[in-house]
């Protein structure tokens, strides 16, 4: 039974190992440098109503989370998770999920050597849209 079991384990490493880097090799993210566009959802402006997100998925492929990421140059349709915990305004602080998968999305087109900054604009009298993500700032990659 234990050299039965130690096939078996080895058997499902081997179709890991192969599974992997095919999956790895769909999605279209890259190396830094000038050849690649760097998209971030990180830091947000909170004085102007901008949160943070994460990254969690590039043209319905799930990702790991993730604040920063390097994509080639291309038209794609980012998911994300905002990060509103404590909008100006409110007395108590709350966290707003939306459970509409159109809210969290995002379609951008990425040119090189350039740097796309995403963040959840919060809109804090609409209850039914409570924020929208918003590409605010493109600048430079230097």
């Amino acid at each position: 039974m234990n050299k039965t079991f130690s096939l078996k384990l080895a058997l499902i490493t081997l179709l890991v190992a192969i599974a992997l880097p095919t999956w790895a090799d769909l999605l279209p993210t890259t190396n830094p440098g000038p050849h690649a566009a760097m998209v971030t959802g990180a830091l947000g402006e909170p004085g102007q109503d901008i949160y943070p997100v994460d990254f969690v998925q590039i043209d319905d492929t799930n990702i790991f989370p993730r604040e920063v990421m390097w994509l080639e140059p291309g038209k794609y349709e980012l998911r994300v998770r905002p990060f509103i915990s404590r909008p100006r305004g409110l007395q108590s602080p709350r966290r707003r999920i939306q459970e509409a998968d159109d809210l969290n999305r995002i379609e951008v087109v990425l040119e090189a050597g350039k740097v796309y900054h995403i963040g959840a604009h919060y809109h804090d009298k609409n209850l039914y849209e409570p924020y929208t993500l918003v590409l605010y700032r493109v600048e430079e990659n230097k």
